[in-house]
């Protein structure tokens, strides 16, 4: 019998919606199309570009008991709709707190997307991580935000899974999953591919937030912390397209991708992760524990 997605029960499982409807209804979408995409190394390219008729914003999946959805996702996303709401109306940026909630909801709804596609494993160890953390996004990853000079149309997915191998031989496997919406873009992942990812943003001029450093203590640049989306000299604002770039360079030059209205899926069969110099997160990192406001999850863990 199949299991849980999240929590591994063997109980009956329900159809989720990757979006709540208090997301749908924020979430702009252009396309009448659906695109499901997936390809990898191994094989040598793309292994599957389907088109067919819908909006990503209904898809769906059945791998969650009913405590899962209902119970522990659903206050979840309901915390995190607002703040999307406002993000989607060029509301400006939300306070550092309510971010924390909208990061939560991404590395979940991030995970559960990678489920819509071809065969793509998120470690159990991750998935319970995920699931059983009650201080809001699990120490291990982080989500960053990056805010964009143009509008995407729709909802895009684009995943990627490493199945890695350190200099030592020692193997692991770490992933990342993005998600394209109006003028944001928000990347969660493991937290090896996530500093990778705030290295490639931070040497391109990019601000971001980063969630859950170590702990709850969090990167948010001065252009966050004083809400503004441009601050320093030198700083910039990107597209969708440039961020895309940037955090796809973490997989090397040699991996082809599919382009996409709802998901893109680039599986790393083996990537040997090289040493490379401890990312500084300088005077940004910022300890958040005394502002946390995690009230939506409360009940969420109880018997």
């Amino acid at each position: 019998m199949a299991e849980c997605f999240y929590c591994g029960t063997d109980e009956k499982l329900t159809r989720a919606h990757l979006f709540h409807q208090r997301i749908r209804e924020v979430l702009a979408n252009e396309s009448e199309g659906l695109t499901l995409a997936s390809s990898s190394v191994r094989s040598g390219g793309v292994e599957r570009d389907l088109l067919r008729p819908g909006d990503v914003r209904e898809m769906n999946v059945k791998i969650l008991c009913v405590r899962c959805n209902s119970r522990w996702m659903e206050p979840i996303e309901k915390a995190a709709a607002p703040v999307l709401g406002s993000i989607m109306r060029g509301i400006g940026v939300p306070p550092p707190r309510d971010l924390f909630r909208l990061a939560h909801w991404s590395i979940v709804v991030g995970a559960l997307a990678t489920q819509t596609g071809t065969r793509f494993d998120v470690p159990v160890e991750h998935r319970r991580q995920i699931r059983f953390t009650a201080t809001g996004q699990p120490q291990y990853f982080g989500t960053h935000f990056i805010w964009t000079l143009d509008t995407y149309p729709g909802v895009q997915f684009d995943y990627m899974r490493f199945d890695a191998r350190s200099e030592a031989g020692e193997r692991g496997v770490s992933w990342y999953s993005a998600l394209h919406a109006g003028p944001l873009v928000m990347v969660s992942a493991e937290f090896v591919l996530n500093t990778m990812i705030a290295r490639e943003l931070h040497h391109s001029g990019i601000e971001s937030y980063l969630g859950t450093v170590s702990s709850n203590l969090v990167c948010i640049p001065e252009a966050l912390r004083t809400g503004r989306r441009q601050s320093a000299v030198g700083s910039v604002s990107p597209s969708h397209g440039a961020v895309q770039e940037l955090y796809r360079k973490v997989a090397g030059p040699d991996v082809e991708y599919v382009p996409t209205h709802a998901s893109s899926l680039a599986s790393m069969d083996e990537w040997k992760e090289h040493p490379s110099a401890t990312f500084d997160y300088g005077d940004t990192l910022v300890d958040m524990r005394s502002e946390l406001d995690l009230s939506y999850l409360d009940g969420v863990f109880e018997p």
